[in-house]
């Protein structure tokens, strides 16, 4: 019984405040806390009615100061107060692990949500489209991972165990999975390299291959892609990223070649007017503004009849847009060489027979 107000007092004298003052610390920053969290909330609520209205540095700050900032200076005034106290030996060794364990969670964790505030930011500039926010889910659980695994070994290794032997043997086991898993792996690279190299987002039309369609989902080992013909076509990401990929919407203007042809027996005078005739129906075309023509000429004298050659561009990636122009320029034309009397060539081939 005298041992213990022996301590009592001896705790009293030399390290209540200290103690004090660390649990003053502790109280502030769990004020502090609270208040960054309600005002983070309102901040928010703010940016999703108008974005314009929040600073752009504020939130992000607000992040940073609550996940991080705080997490560490609670560390911080932990480890000065242990450092001002002196203990027996054997409380001491189980106040050393305590606070190993504190500072390896507290560490990982704001290490952590560094990365997730910066990856948040990265996406913010990088697209507009926030159902990209699908496709970060699963890259920041897997370094979040990653981490905490190399936090609890380099925990493990400052307790004074010997993992030398426990990350030889993760290493030959890591061949091995490799080897197991090459596909697997391979997989998840290409879904970093869709990620940060942005060759098509979710939404996007594109073709590669024999195949086409809208991205629909893009997952950590494979895609989805909405077909034309209505199915979900089902592609690894490795097999993605090594095609050729046409992506469509990301095309701001469409260019189109078109020819026509006009037989050889067509009178020089009606020839001459095919060029005008086939910019006035561009000019003219009503299903989209700014359509433009670009050249059209006489191109060259075909096995059968005589080809023009036209290049003209459609404002709007959308297929169904340019078809509807293409429709619109094809009837104008049929209407105005009908009124000129311009016929168009079909494929044709003269006999000469020699009599005998």
């Amino acid at each position: 019984m005298t041992d213990i107000t022996h301590i009592l007092q001896t705790f009293q004298e030399q390290y209540m405040v200290s103690f004090f003052i660390l649990i003053g610390t502790f109280i502030v920053l769990l004020a502090a806390n609270a208040i960054l969290g309600k005002r983070i909330k309102k901040l928010e609520a703010l940016k999703m009615k108008d974005e314009k209205s929040v600073r752009t540095f504020a939130l992000p700050a607000l992040r940073f100061t609550k996940r991080i900032a705080i997490p560490l200076l609670f560390l911080a005034s932990l480890s000065i107060f242990l450092n001002s106290v002196s203990f027996a030996d054997e409380i001491h060794r189980i106040v050393q692990i305590v606070f190993a364990v504190i500072m390896t969670i507290i560490i990982v964790r704001s290490v952590n949500k560094a990365i997730e505030l910066s990856f948040s930011k990265y996406f913010e500039k990088e697209y507009a489209n926030h159902e990209h926010a699908k496709n970060l889910k699963p890259l920041l659980s897997f370094v979040k991972l990653l981490l905490w695994v190399v936090g609890f070994l380099i925990l493990i290794s400052n307790l004074g165990f010997n993992i030398t032997t426990a990350l030889a043997g993760l290493g030959v086991g890591g061949i091995a999975v490799a080897i197991a898993a090459q596909g697997i792996l391979g997989d998840l690279f290409s879904y970093f390299v869709i990620f940060f190299d942005h060759p098509f987002a979710l939404g996007d039309f594109i073709v590669f291959g024999d195949k086409s369609g809208i991205v629909e989902r893009i997952g950590v080992k494979s895609s989805r892609i909405r077909v034309l013909s209505g199915e979900v076509l089902i592609i690894s990401n490795s097999d993605l990223t090594s095609s050729r990929i046409h992506n469509y919407k990301q095309m701001q203007r469409r260019r189109v070649v078109s020819t026509i042809t006009i037989p050889y027996e067509t009178p020089i005078e009606k020839v001459e007017k095919v060029v005008g005739i086939i910019k006035e129906a561009i000019d003219n075309v009503q299903t989209i503004k700014g359509v433009i023509c670009d050249r059209s000429h006489l191109q060259t004298f075909g096995a059968s009849a005589l080809v023009f050659e036209t290049v003209y561009f459609v404002p709007s990636p959308d297929y169904l847009i340019y078809m509807d122009v293409q429709q619109e320029i094809n009837l104008a034309l049929l209407k105005k060489f009908s009124a000129e009397g311009i016929d168009f060539a079909y494929p044709t081939q003269k006999v000469f027979t020699v009599p005998v």
